[in-house]
């Protein structure tokens, strides 16, 4: 059996490709040129699943047992107000666009039916806050791919007001998936449970190449790579 930080080295190695073909769409998506009107709505997608990640994170907070490492919950603590940060982070890239205060309340109603092709939706959908490796696995996956993905849209946005904006939050995701791989070495140390991660893992890494393939553009070559890295098939 590998060692808890060993299997969890190999995994993060094993993430790359999905961060890879998510970031090359991301790419693609943004050198497209999509309208101002398609824009907004990305936009205002992605500042939904920033509230959803804060409310979500705060939730398992408060259920969490009271002899939880106080370490731990100073990590998720500090996620939770980084989410806000980006919550209004984003708000105010689509009013730079828009050139108009945001309706968050109209803005989020619009994303109540699409909610579950953003990320966010796989905490409950994978019973995170239940689950604790579940959850580890969401911080290393998805945050580690949203660090790829903001990046590459800081780095393909001409806009400065935007790209800056991006920068910030891509370094945040970054310290929110290491958040994960701390909690996961702790966790898997056990054949039993280094299974149920590796079971996990490759569900979620294709959810959230799906969900990739609904929100930017999808590339015929992110889509080989997906393909012979983890016998994936759109559906």
């Amino acid at each position: 059996m590998k060692t808890a930080k060993q299997f969890v080295n190999e995994l993060v190695e094993n993430n790359q490709t999905l961060f890879k073909a998510s970031a090359m769409q991301v790419k693609a998506y943004f050198e497209s040129k999509p309208s101002k009107e398609e824009l907004i709505d990305h936009f205002t997608g992605r500042m939904v699943n920033e509230r959803m990640n804060m409310v979500e994170i705060a939730k398992t907070i408060s259920e969490m047992p009271k002899d939880t490492d106080v370490i731990e919950l100073q990590l998720l603590s500090k996620q939770v107000l980084d989410e806000a940060l980006h919550y209004r982070l984003v708000k105010e890239v689509i009013e730079h666009i828009s050139g108009e205060e945001v309706d968050l309340e109209a803005a989020i109603d619009s994303w109540e039916t699409r909610i579950t092709s953003k990320g966010a939706a796989l905490i409950d959908e994978f019973n995170a806050h239940e689950d604790p490796i579940a959850l580890a696995l969401y911080q290393t996956i998805a945050e580690g791919r949203a660090e790829a993905v903001w990046h590459q849209m800081a780095e393909t946005i001409e806009d400065d007001f935007i790209s800056h904006r991006y920068t910030k939050v891509a370094r945040d995701e970054g310290f929110h998936s290491n958040i994960g791989q701390w909690k996961l070495e702790k966790l898997v140390d056990t054949p039993e449970a280094q299974a149920h991660a590796l079971a996990l893992a490759d569900q979620m890494r294709k959810k959230l190449y799906k969900i990739s393939c609904i929100n930017t553009k999808p590339v015929p070559e992110a889509r080989d790579m997906m393909e012979k890295a983890y016998n994936y098939t759109y559906a």
